[in-house]
């Protein structure tokens, strides 16, 4: 059975620095030494999604995960030790993720404002959105965009010999968000998390 669980909450503003401060400092050292390369601002929203991460699958799990479980293979899709499989994204106001011990995942979320500011429509962000949730699930870089293959509907894409199912997710008004899974989900809970 391919159950995801999807949590998204908005980026901590201020107080999150040292909650942020001390899992920069347990995380796998390379890792560690990219993210301190970051901007504050990138380096605040990937720590954010991670945390949520963990957060996710330590209630997927029933128990606590530690950070130095994670992995971040060069040029390869961050897993999680022992954990579930797992997908992170942000935009400037919002952190997500997906989790799934049935199969691999992909999410994608951007900020719908903006976008429409810029003359960009939903739809045409819809498609963005798939297309970049289908190539997290397959492990695939941004520079694979063009071989993927999304249906009409939306409800699937192709990237080489793989199938991908799509789902389009309701975080909101401001944000477009789909989840891809290389199984069909038998489910999908969403949450907002609120921060303290």
């Amino acid at each position: 059975m391919t159950e995801v669980m999807v949590l998204h909450a908005a980026l901590p503003r201020e107080g999150g620095a040292a909650r942020s401060a001390a899992l920069l400092e347990r995380l796998p050292y390379a890792r560690r030494l990219e993210l301190e390369r970051r901007d504050p601002a990138g380096r605040q929203a990937s720590l954010a999604a991670l945390e949520l991460a963990l957060s996710g699958a330590a209630r997927l799990l029933g128990r606590a995960i530690a950070p130095a479980q994670l992995r971040f293979p060069e040029g390869g899709k961050p897993y999680l030790e022992g954990g579930p499989s797992f997908s992170l994204s942000h935009t400037p106001t919002r952190v997500a993720v997906a989790l799934c011990e049935g199969c691999d995942v992909g999410l994608d979320i951007e900020d719908a404002l903006p976008t429409a500011a810029a003359g960009r429509s939903r739809e045409e962000l819809q498609r963005w959105t798939a297309t970049e949730a289908a190539l997290k699930a397959v492990g695939a870089g941004l520079r694979s965009a063009a071989r993927v293959r999304l249906a009409a509907d939306l409800a699937s894409a192709e990237f080489g010999d793989v199938r991908i199912h799509v789902t389009p997710l309701d975080l909101g008004p401001g944000w477009v968000a789909s989840l891809a899974t290389l199984r069909p989900p038998v489910s999908v809970i969403v949450e907002e998390v609120r921060r303290e």
